[in-house]
């Protein structure tokens, strides 16, 4: 019945008719009792049987009938299909919180776990969520009023109805002791096999790429995916061995029951304790009503599978939330980092006690090595995770003193893995700015040096792109991503390594949009690229986490340290020909 509390945990605005069409159920199976006396009234009157006591007992049935449509149509408006309207309004919710999860969750929970849970998980819930609660609470009442019947007839006949029922429920209670370890021995061969088809699926390209289909490599790599589906083949079979087994035993234990009822009805019979007609409406009765119990072998399974799934819900999309601050109006945009360390595991620290100031409206560019931390101080100004020590402030406040969605309205970020949504162009690059018009943003797009290539596509701004942007180039996305951010207007433009990866006809396209969207706004920026640090106001040099330089192009490159020698690579690099 624990799954029963979770559903109405769940159910929210949807509670109240779920509990109705619990009730309703209930009610339905007191037919069981109509029935029953309807039986009763039958072998009663078999030696002298009249038209009133055909009528009677149509009547009786007729109440029944009658009684058991209705509960159960108002069942069925009530609660069935409610589960769909509950996960509907539980998608949405964590759809909500998905978004301002820290990226530290998206780490923790693999993509597959994360599409498992919104696909396969909550579609099984959907669909035998309801029929579990049914099967459930229809098992108990058959079970209350048979006994309640029984007990009418005899005590004798009723405490045997009693022992019987006791080791019917017994039995149920041990299939969904013995399904619980299956199902979750069950769930773990799944995520395995959806882990190695999301990294064999990714990893198509690199196999295409070389040439070794005759060294056993690709069977290697495939040996996961292999072996990941051989698990789960055998976890379900041995699923279906188990409950099998379990199943014949409490099939047994049914008809075994319905036996042991009618030879005491006989043997009280014989003994006077009974009538006839009561004897043979507790024989008959007895295998009609306990045949009746038998929705509880699948009601065990699904006692099992559906709060197994529930369970895997609350972990897999157990989603943390950043923590909300209240202030909305941002006064100014300095931007202090004050003695700030962070570490993605909490055990190896990537900025160390990190201090530095990013004046209102200037230019900063951040370098160093790979992995020195300077994705990183991005991440942290963005909120994308919160720092473990010290405090980043903008506006001389804590920027965990706002509002997430009035501090992420200040900025835009520009990444070096440009995603663009499968909609069309037009779409997303209003994705900034729902309200702006067409004309908003053709001239966003202008700006970002990409309104050519997009009126050269077959339908123009209304040309559909592939998942993720696949069928544009890096450089056209690239600059569909700094439209987007020009349209969206913020005053802090946060560039990741934005011109890292394409190439030099690109790259002149992409640092003319740059810089019409740097204009009049403070700018970070990631870069390697020299034309991009020379510019800048102040550079940042970054080296295991630490601030080891900063100053101007000129003044550092006079000093001796890692900004020198990183300017004189680049240089020999440039020079460098074939």
């Amino acid at each position: 019945m624990n799954f029963i509390k979770l559903s109405l945990k769940l159910a929210g605005q949807y509670k109240n008719r779920l509990k109705a069409g619990m009730f309703l159920i209930f009610l339905q199976n007191a037919s069981v009792l109509f029935g029953f006396f309807a039986l009763f009234l039958s072998f009663n009157w078999m030696k002298e049987t009249t038209t009133c006591h055909l009528w009677t007992i149509f009547g009786v049935l007729f109440v029944s009938f009658l009684f058991n449509f209705l509960t159960g149509w108002a069942k069925s408006s009530l609660s069935d299909g409610v589960f769909f309207g509950i996960f509907k309004n539980y998608r949405l919710t964590v759809g909500e919180k998905l978004k301002k999860a820290p990226m530290g969750y998206f780490a923790e929970q693999s993509l597959s776990r994360i599409l498992a849970a919104f696909t396969n998980v909550m579609k099984s819930l959907e669909n035998y969520a309801s029929m579990s609660i049914d099967f459930a609470v229809s098992g108990a009442s058959i079970s209350f009023f048979l006994l309640v019947g029984m007990f009418t007839v005899n005590a004798k006949i009723g405490e045997l109805t009693l022992v019987c029922l006791a080791l019917i429920w017994f039995c149920v209670f041990l299939m969904v002791h013995l399904s619980r370890k299956e199902v979750a021995r069950e769930h773990t061969a799944i995520t395995k096999v959806n882990d190695a088809l999301v990294d064999s699926i990714c990893g198509i390209p690199v196999l295409r790429s070389f040439p070794l289909a005759d060294t056993g490599v690709v069977e290697e790599i495939h040996s996961k995916l292999k072996n990941a589906s051989e698990d789960l083949r055998l976890a379900q079979v041995h699923f279906e061995i188990v409950f099998v087994i379990c199943s014949r035993i409490f099939t047994t234990i049914i008809n075994l029951s319905s036996l042991f009822v009618t030879l005491l009805a006989c043997y009280l019979y014989t003994r006077g304790e009974v009538l006839l007609p009561q004897a043979l409406t507790v024989s008959a009765a007895g295998f009609m009503i306990f045949g009746g119990l038998r929705q509880l072998e699948n009601a065990a399974i699904l006692m099992v599978k559906n709060p197994a799934n529930m369970q895997y819900l609350e972990e897999v999309l157990n989603i943390p939330e950043i923590s909300e601050g209240t202030l909305e109006v941002v006064k100014n945009q300095d931007i202090v980092f004050d003695k700030v360390s962070f570490s993605y595991d909490n055990r190896n620290p990537v900025l160390k006690e990190m201090s530095f100031t990013i004046p209102q409206g200037s230019k900063t560019a951040i370098v160093g090595p790979s992995g020195s931390g300077k994705t990183t101080i991005i991440n942290l100004i963005s909120r994308f995770y919160d720092v473990d020590r010290g405090e980043i402030r903008l506006g001389a406040k804590d920027i965990r003193d706002y509002k997430v969605e009035k501090l992420l309205k200040n900025l835009s970020l520009v990444f070096q893995d440009v995603y663009l949504f499968q909609d069309t162009i037009e779409n997303n690059i209003r994705f900034a700015n729902p309200q702006a018009s067409h004309e908003d943003v053709v001239e966003a797009a202008k700006k970002a040096h990409c309104h050519q290539f997009i009126m050269e596509l077959p339908e123009g701004y209304n040309t559909m792109v592939g998942e993720g942007g696949s069928s544009l180039s890096g450089g056209e996305k690239q600059r569909v991503s700094i439209a987007r951010a020009l349209l969206k207007n913020a005053p802090i433009i946060l560039l990741d390594e934005a011109t890292s990866s394409v190439d030099p006809e690109n790259e002149s396209e992409i640092l003319a949009a740059i810089e019409e969207l740097s204009k009049g706004h403070t700018v970070i920026s990631i870069a390697h690229r020299l034309s991009t640090v020379r510019k800048a106001d102040q550079i940042l040099v970054i080296d295991d986490g630490k601030l080891v330089q900063e100053g101007k192009h000129n003044e550092l490159l006079n000093e001796e340290g890692i900004y020198s020698a990183f300017i004189r690579a680049r240089e020999r690099a440039a020079n460098w020909k074939l």
